[in-house]
């Protein structure tokens, strides 16, 4: 046993999927680009494949090096939109499969000075997947104008009321600093008018500030077609999505990149799944092979 249930730090989704569809073999190479807790990539060494490990958050670093006790491996920090870069310095130039993960994990969700939950009132709005790089998103909803306040929560969160919202953030911090995630809260159920959609929407604002502040839609579009440089002929990219607008950026950069689908549809969990980790729901993976 590699990890122990009480430490877990993320439960993976789809994990038999996710091998199944890299085509995890002995002696294979692999790079797990989100490593996490590390749970695909312990999968991938109990299959005896050679793996690489990259993860921005510190913590998901620490642990993993820490819970892997066996193997050929390596787990380095950084963002995967240098996996080129990252692959090459450490001796993974080749590599038949790599994983993108592209969710939150639960350690993130669940520690509460990390500010990713909107449960956690008292928590600074952080949501930085790296504490040390990059400005919090309490430095931008202070700095941002309404206007860009209302692209970011009707354009990543897909949110109806963002117009609202976004001029409820101004109106407040004009009386008082919004730096905490309670704060943040409070702006939201000024504006809300049906309180059974209030859950919803704290998460679609939430989300969209996320992405926004860890520009994780950028990093995706450079991430892919780096990981295509590093892929061997007949290797396979496998992308678990969560957010309809990275499921479509992971689609069409399929197509771009010459890559042939494995999946012509993305693969969601079973019923099952979803009932036993309910942030399984809106996973969809998509696994493409280059030819």
């Amino acid at each position: 046993m590699i990890m122990s249930d009480k430490n877990k730090f993320h439960v993976p989704v789809m994990v038999e999927e996710v091998l199944n569809g890299l085509a995890v073999r002995d002696g294979g190479t692999y790079i797990d680009a989100t490593v996490g807790g590390g749970g695909y990539s312990i999968e991938i060494i109990k299959r005896g494949g050679r793996l690489l490990g990259i993860d921005q958050d510190p913590e998901a670093v620490e642990f993993s090096k820490q819970n892997i006790k066996y193997g050929d491996w390596k787990i380095v920090q950084g963002n995967f939109r240098d996996i080129r870069k990252i692959a090459e310095e450490q001796g993974f130039d080749t590599a038949d499969g790599i994983l993108f993960d592209l969710g939150v994990s639960s350690h993130q969700i669940d520690t509460p000075d990390r500010g990713f939950s909107f449960r956690f009132l008292e928590a600074p709005l952080d949501l930085r997947m790296n504490p040390k790089s990059g400005a919090p998103a309490a430095e931008y909803i202070k700095k941002l104008s309404e206007e860009e306040l209302y692209e970011i929560f009707a354009t990543y969160g897909e949110e109806k009321l963002a117009r609202s919202i976004a001029r409820a953030v101004v109106r407040t911090r004009h009386v008082k600093s919004v730096t905490t995630v309670g704060d943040l809260v409070g702006v939201v159920d000024e504006v809300m008018g049906d309180a059974r959609e209030r859950m919803s929407t704290l998460a679609r604002v939430f989300q969209a500030l996320r992405i926004v502040v860890n520009d994780e839609l950028g990093a995706l579009k450079e991430g892919l077609p780096g990981a295509v440089m590093v892929l061997g002929s007949g290797g396979r990219i496998a992308a678990l999505s969560y957010h309809s607008l990275e499921d479509r950026i992971v689609k069409r950069e399929i197509v771009q990149l010459g890559l042939r689908s494995i999946n012509k549809r993305p693969l969601t969990p079973s019923d099952t799944e979803k009932y036993m980790n309910v942030r399984s729901r809106s996973a969809k993976l998509r696994i493409a092979q280059k030819l």
